[in-house]
């Protein structure tokens, strides 16, 4: 009962996930342009205005309305294009091939230019393969293809008009999921917290993957909420959601900042871990506040932070008081004081979140958050849409090129297969070929598998629903619902959208031709061959394996980490507000331990044989994780208490792990660099903060001993920024000791 409990909770979660708009516009556009054009009986011309909108769709992507706009009509023109060009090739047998081979490369090379243009690209080679549909239509191939337009055209009204009678539903969506995120993230942190060593490895591949999908996320909110603000200026709902999804992204660095490695923290508090479950129960109630903002802000409501939220502070103030209050010393000083630490980042959360909560109620905030337009538009990752970035790709050390290759051998060879064997629905074999090939092994071998399980499983439902049923309304309206389904979780979830693809095809096919069993047979034997064509050639045609590519995205990393790890020095030194360039350099380290994280993922699934050095880059993947968290930790800790002035050992220590990660960086590029370590200062700064830190705690030992169990707020604030500083700085030096030596041992 726990179980179907449990599974009935995930889905009911995965449901909430989903956005619908777009499956919805597209169903929308379909059937009125099938209602119009059947009412005066012609009901082909529905079908090609049908087929226009299902081609517009793909392009329809969050996004600035500019971007979102001209992609759905690059969409439509494409559309039309290939449609024409297909249809006249396919009346002369001896055109076909070299049109397929043209058009496959051709598009299949677009997507140099980012991921909305590989949209727009698909859209092209859905043209392409549906154009080899037998759809009946007794007009000319030109009429029929701009009845295409059309209906992409029909489809684009429908969507600004959506825009201009609801403008902040896209970017309400977007924040959505950015918390839902954020609060899995955090989730993830918190269990993190007392979980095993085993557990630890499988928590951290997870926070890994998450890494990944929130960076994209944070992308797509960046550049429809800043684009959004220029147009509308500092006023209104624009200047909210800034400011909401600022503090969204402090949470997220509060969250990856780690005040002390999980392993020395697990000995610290091996006889008080029930100090650390009330720091874990905190956390998971804000994981709850956080999911519940996500709600609330789809919903356009106000929200009001849990009281339970003070409640936990103070019984985690408490119970580091007690700790302070304890006369048999049962814990250490420096437990008290990485208590103190965790307290602190968690108490800076909270106050994030009372901060999201006065803004959701409209509450005034102050300018201090606020970002210069100027200074705006550096955060928007542009994309360059020039002719060399097209050329520098033409060469077969670029994945996309050797795709391209890929794709365009595989398709062709999938239409000589159907033609030669005579297959009843060739066209199904491209498409399943289409959107399962991925530049990628893994991918492309993740999409096989949720291919043909999606099939079968979409084929089962189908099957049901004709035993049970012969009524065509009931097939109507279930085809409806599958196609709205079909569209909306396919970017999410890949099997769920082949379930409700099968089934629209199965439930359509029903109600046009009488043996629906023999289209599921034909459809599932299609599926095997086209996703059997496409794993093969991904396989053994120019094949790209991840560790060939793996070194690029380490040396990403280790370059972001090293500017955001100066950005802290910087800050540390000169003690002036948050500039956009340390807000810049932390993008940057967030984006590329996330991009290094999904490299290393993907190699994970590929052969055995292909992950070379697999244990030592896992190790590397984690030591630049660990040290963007360790960094984060530092700076977050700098950026939110009043220091002391930064002393020439401060320096020191930077100045060693900067070294570290500059002959890191050597290696990996194979070029000479110049050893500027002073080993005498190193050992310098090293003994200055220990003997620091020895001589605070001595005064503490002193203090207690003389029945002052309390601290005074000067010794305390000197007592915690040692102790963070020193900590932070030794793990900082180890991490990058530590890279050094699994580079040299392990990337060829």
């Amino acid at each position: 009962m726990l179980n179907i409990s449990t599974h009935f909770q995930s889905f009911l979660k995965f449901l909430k996930s989903i956005d619908f708009s777009r499956g919805v516009l597209m169903a929308l556009a379909a059937i009125s342009a099938l209602a119009i054009t059947s009412y005066f009986g012609n009901m082909n011309i529905g079908v090609a205005m049908a087929i226009g909108a299902l081609l517009s769709s793909p392009s329809d992507v969050a996004g600035s309305f500019r971007r979102r706009t001209l992609g759905i009509f690059i969409s439509i023109f494409l559309a039309v294009f290939t449609s024409s060009v297909v249809g006249y090739a396919s009346e002369i047998p001896v055109l076909i091939i070299p049109v397929l081979i043209v058009l496959t490369l051709s598009y299949s090379l677009v997507a140099v230019y980012g991921f909305r243009a590989s949209l727009i690209a698909f859209t092209g080679l859905f043209a392409m393969v549906l154009s080899l549909a037998d759809i009946p239509s007794s007009d000319s191939i030109l009429v029929h293809s701009l009845y295409i337009g059309l209906g992409g055209l029909w489809y684009l009204l429908l969507s600004i008009a959506l825009h201009y009678i609801n403008p902040r539903k896209q970017s309400e969506v977007l924040l959505f999921e950015g918390f839902r995120l954020t609060a899995e993230y955090l989730e993830i942190r918190a269990e993190l917290i007392d979980a095993s060593s085993e557990e630890r490895r499988g928590l951290k591949n997870r926070l890994s993957v998450l890494q990944s999908e929130i960076n994209d996320k944070h992308e797509t909110i960046r550049e429809l909420v800043i684009a959004k603000r220029a147009k509308s200026g500092r006023s209104g709902d624009a200047r909210k959601k800034m400011l909401i999804f600022i503090e969204m992204v402090d949470i997220l660095e509060l969250s990856m900042a780690n005040p002390l490695n999980y392993e020395e923290m697990e000995v610290l508090f091996e006889k008080h871990k029930e100090k650390l479950k009330i720091v874990k129960d905190w956390t998971l109630l804000m994981v709850d506040e956080l999911n519940k903002i996500a709600g609330i802000i789809k919903k356009s409501k106000e929200y009001h932070p849990d009281p339970d939220l003070e409640t936990f502070r103070l019984k985690a103030i408490n119970s580091l008081a007690a700790s302070v209050e304890d006369k048999h010393n049962s814990i250490s000083s420096h437990a008290m004081l990485v208590l103190r630490n965790l307290i602190d980042y968690k108490e800076k959360q909270q106050e994030k979140i009372i901060s999201i909560s006065r803004l959701l109620r409209d509450v005034k905030m102050g300018e201090d958050l606020m970002i210069k337009d100027k200074d705006a538009a550096k955060f928007i990752t542009g994309q360059e849409y020039s002719l060399k970035t097209m050329q520098d790709n033409l060469d077969f050390k670029s994945p996309i090129f050797r795709h391209a290759l890929r794709l365009t051998v595989v398709m062709v060879s999938g239409y000589v297969i159907g033609s030669v064997f005579d297959v009843q629905n060739t066209y199904w074999i491209l498409l399943t070929i289409l959107v399962i090939m991925r530049p990628g092994y893994a991918l492309t071998k993740d999409r096989s598998k949720q291919r043909l399980i999606g099939t079968l499983i979409g084929g089962a439902i189908a099957v049901s629903v004709v035993l049970v049923t012969q009524n065509l309304v009931v097939y109507g309206v279930l085809a409806v619902i599958s196609l709205v389904f079909a569209i909306s979780t396919l970017q999410r979830n890949y099997k769920a959208s082949a379930v409700f693809i099968t089934l629209n095809i199965v439930l359509v096919y029903s109600l046009l031709r009488p043996d629906p069993f023999l289209v599921i047979r034909f459809r599932l034997l299609d599926t095997l061959i086209g996703a059997g064509l496409a794993f093969l050639g991904n396989a053994f045609l120019w094949p790209t394996w991840e560790y060939r590519g793996i070194k690029n995205f380490i040396v990403e990393s280790i370059k972001a980490n090293s500017a955001y790890l100066e950005e802290i020095n910087s800050f540390y030194q000169t003690k002036h507000s948050m500039t956009t360039s340390y807000k810049l350099t932390r993008k940057r380290a967030f984006l590329a331990i996330g991009n290094l994280n999904a490299a290393f993922q993907r190699m994970t699934q590929e052969p055995k044989s292909k992950q070379k050095e697999g244990s030592s880059i896992y190790e590397i993947v984690s030591l630049n994780q660990e040290f963007l968290s360790s960094a984060a930790s530092l700076g977050t800790f700098i950026r939110t208490h009043d220091t002391t002035e930064a002393s020439e050992h401060f320096r020191a220590y930077i100045a060693a792990i900067q070294n570290n990660l500059l002959r890191i960086l050597g290696i990996l590029e194979e070029n000479e660099i110049e050893e500027i370590r002073d080993e005498k200062e190193v050992e310098q700064a090293l003994k200055y903060f220990d003997e620091k830190y020895r001589e605070v705690l001595e005064s503490r030992s002193h203090e207690i001993r003389e029945g002052q169990r309390r601290f005074n707020s000067g010794m305390h604030s000197e007592f915690q920024e040692i102790q963070m500083v020193r900590d932070q700085l030794k793990w900082l030096l180890q991490i990058s000791g530590s890279l050094e030596v699994m580079v040299k041992k392990g990337i060829n």
